[in-house]
């Protein structure tokens, strides 16, 4: 379990500053694109299709960032509310299954829409299918930190349930 743990980890790492890296590419040259436009010594041709690249897998990729550390915008009244009662871990349970559902149905889709391009960009002649593998990449990635979610959520609520059982002093066989 700790090797998972530690896999976790890392690979949260490698979402988070992949993110950030991207991020900064993307403030690097539109600085770069503002520069060369008061003095233009180069071209940037191949701007719109980098940035566009680079956006794509930001966004994408910080998305999944995101819902592995459940840090996504989320009305949490009920929730908390509800937290720390077995119906709050139910409640967990069901966003994270609807959010299965959700997250399911656009990756089957971007994952048939990457499939699907056969475009090329015009300048730098890179198949489009690397800009939309991030939407299915993601997705996937959500899909899996969602059954943990559920998994851990299942486990407290079995906890709780066992816990609440040895205090009363029925014992189930």
């Amino acid at each position: 379990m700790e090797a998972l743990k530690t896999i976790d980890k890392v690979f949260g790492g490698i979402l988070r500053w992949g993110s950030v890296a991207m991020l900064g590419a993307i403030f690097l040259l539109l600085i770069a694109n503002v520069f060369v436009r008061f003095f233009p010594f180069t071209s940037f041709g191949w701007f719109d299709e980098v940035v566009e690249m680079l956006i794509a897998w930001f966004v994408f990729l910080g998305a999944a960032a995101l819902w592995r550390e459940n840090e996504h915008f989320v009305v949490a009244f009920l929730p908390d509310y509800l937290k720390g009662k077995k119906t709050g871990q139910l409640l967990d349970i069901l966003i994270n299954l609807i959010g299965i559902s959700f997250i399911g149905a656009f990756t089957y889709y971007s994952f048939n829409l990457t499939l699907r391009a056969e475009d090329w960009t015009p300048i730098i002649n890179m198949p489009k299918k690397l800009l939309y593998a991030s939407m299915p990449f993601s997705g996937a990635l959500m899909i899996v930190y969602s059954v943990r979610n559920i998994v851990q959520s299942g486990c407290r609520l079995a906890q709780k349930h066992n816990s609440i059982s040895k205090q009363s002093g029925v014992i189930k066989t």
